[in-house]
């Protein structure tokens, strides 16, 4: 069949006038957030780490390692004491951290899109703290808030579960005072591995989201996506994006694979860029 052209001329979009810089998330600010949850976490292991390590001393902990005796309410009791106490502590410490990580995310992320935005040719663009901009920040306060206290009660969780193990297990690894060890040593890299993905996606998801704000306010709707090439296995659908311009709220951003969709950056481990576009 032979080629027809079609009598509709699409108007083809104006040349971009202005490029600005790629808005890169902070990785000091990321490293900021990781040491301050780290901290908190060793010491809430190092203490667990103590009190247990005194029951299993105790006159009581000694006979039930070295006989058949009866399971006593001790550990219960030790546990639930360390659990109340360190809830309390994250309840307090998530209160603090999780409105000056935003505060100091949302300067950094304001303070980089306004100078890509005057890069790019836009004279004194400004920030101003308009509804949704609100809105993003107290959601980003309230779920890191959750995200703080979680942690600690996920490595309530973990310990708890090895310290019964210990007593009832019929695995040579998880009895006794060297399976307690091992499952203490389990919980701290497990939640090493938690902070790393929290501090990573968190920084990530509310940077990029602030800087779309900070465009929209200043009449910028389009950017460039730059692919980071960072990871070992490349998502594909974000590849074939490099160097595409998008609309802020551009419903192709949510096509495609799950994992893959949302802006740059807003995919979990994603690296991507944005470039913001003026024409």
């Amino acid at each position: 069949m032979a080629f027809v052209a079609s009598k509709v001329r699409a108007r083809r979009a104006p040349e971009p006038v202005g490029r600005g810089l790629p808005i890169v998330p902070s990785y000091a600010l990321e490293l900021w957030y990781k040491k301050k949850l780290s901290a908190m976490t060793k010491a809430m292991i190092a203490e667990y780490k103590e009190q247990i390590a005194k029951e299993v001393k105790s006159e009581e902990g000694k006979r039930f390692y070295a006989t058949d005796a009866i399971f006593s309410d001790s550990f219960n009791f030790v546990l639930k004491s360390l659990q109340q106490r360190w809830s309390r502590i994250f309840e307090g410490f998530a209160a603090t951290l999780a409105p000056e990580f935003v505060e100091k995310v949302d300067g950094q992320a304001t303070s980089a899109t306004l100078h890509s935005l005057s890069i790019a040719g836009l004279k004194a663009p400004v920030a101003t703290y308009n509804r949704d901009v609100a809105n993003t920040l107290k959601a980003s306060v309230d779920f890191n808030h959750t995200l703080i206290t979680g942690l600690g009660e996920e490595v309530h969780d973990k310990i708890y579960k090895s310290v019964m193990l210990s007593l009832t297990s019929p695995d040579p690894e998880q009895q006794g005072q060297s399976g307690i060890q091992a499952a203490l040593k389990a919980a701290g890299e497990k939640s090493k591995e938690r902070i790393d993905l929290i501090t990573r996606d968190q920084t990530s998801k509310l940077y990029n989201a602030l800087s779309d704000a900070r465009m929209e306010e200043n009449g910028v709707d389009e950017f460039e996506w730059l692919h980071s090439s960072a990871g070992k296995t490349p998502r594909h659908s974000h590849v074939e994006k490099d160097g595409m311009v998008f609309k802020v709220n551009d419903p192709r951003l949510w096509e495609g694979p799950k994992a893959d969709q949302g802006p740059p950056g807003w995919a979990i481990n994603c690296r991507c860029r944005r470039v913001p576009i003026i024409r």
